[in-house]
């Protein structure tokens, strides 16, 4: 939990500087006078009509009379003020005080939209874990209510068994799966799944049913990864390491390599494999 509020923090600091930068620039502001603009224009026709006297273009009468008329309006122009340049920052409003709002209201918007829609709870672990359990339990509740309504419904029982014994209510796993016969019995997985659990209540032995079920499972798929790997284990606990060899190495043909279903499976062939190898070389012993 307390590493997604430090990213929220940083997301949400994030967020506001890119708001608030803008408005903290300062901005360089330049007035251009008209009336300076103006006095400008007028001084270059004034001098342009001065050298139309010089070169005769006019004659001294009208050039005494455009000069009157251009000097007349240069002061009708430049004779009210310019009206003053906005200032950033004279009024209210000004960009440091709305940066300073922002800066405020985002993180306290952002805090109370997440309280308000979302769960702050789930995002410890117990809660988290107790959401699922929850879950789970009303799941199982519907689906047994279903199945009291349709008791055969093979796929069903094999839905609740599943579910039990993520639940470790074991006896009641072996009973749901018991009624899903016709459901498990062409199914590979779920024949795995049905040996896992006898060999979890026969404290991980798996011979007798457990290993007939693994071996309907590789009938239906030779190349089930968790077929091979208790097929292994059944060979293993014979003292049958020469068949659990066997087993293993086509199961680890079949993984990821590097993943961790490998490294355990080679963990495991390299075992066997060592365990082959006394046992022959006891048998060879004089």
């Amino acid at each position: 939990m307390t590493i997604f509020i430090a990213i929220i923090a940083a997301l949400t600091l994030l967020a506001v500087l890119a708001l608030v930068r803008p408005l903290l620039r300062p901005r360089s502001y330049e007035s251009v006078s008209s009336q300076r603009l103006n006095a400008t224009i007028y001084k270059d026709q004034l001098a342009a009509l001065d050298r139309d006297l010089a070169s005769g273009a006019i004659n001294p009468a009208d050039h005494e009379t455009t000069r009157d008329e251009l000097q007349l309006r240069l002061l009708d122009d430049t004779a009210a003020p310019d009206a003053p340049a906005g200032n950033p920052g004279t009024g209210f409003w000004s960009g440091r005080r709305t940066a300073a709002l922002i800066a405020v209201l985002l993180p306290l918007l952002s805090v109370g939209t997440y309280r308000w829609i979302g769960d702050p709870a789930a995002l410890t672990p117990g809660a988290t874990q107790e959401a699922a359990r929850l879950q789970i339990t009303q799941m199982v509740e519907s689906l047994e209510a279903k199945l009291k309504a349709e008791p055969n419904n093979p796929q069903g029982w094999a839905m609740l068994a599943r579910s039990y014994k993520v639940m470790g209510r074991l006896d009641e796993a072996e009973q749901a799966y018991e009624k899903a016969t016709d459901a498990i019995r062409t199914h590979p997985d779920l024949l795995v799944d049905f040996a896992e659990l006898l060999a979890m209540k026969a404290q991980h032995r798996m011979d007798g049913r457990p290993e007939e079920l693994v071996r309907q499972a590789l009938a239906i798929d030779p190349e089930h990864p968790s077929a091979l790997m208790m097929s292994g284990v059944v060979a293993y606990q014979r003292s049958d390491f020469d068949g659990a060899v066997r087993d293993w190495e086509k199961l680890l043909a079949l993984l990821e390599p590097g993943s961790e279903d490998a490294k355990m499976t080679q963990e495991n062939l390299d075992d066997a494999r060592a365990q082959s190898a006394l046992t022959k070389a006891q048998k060879n012993r004089p």
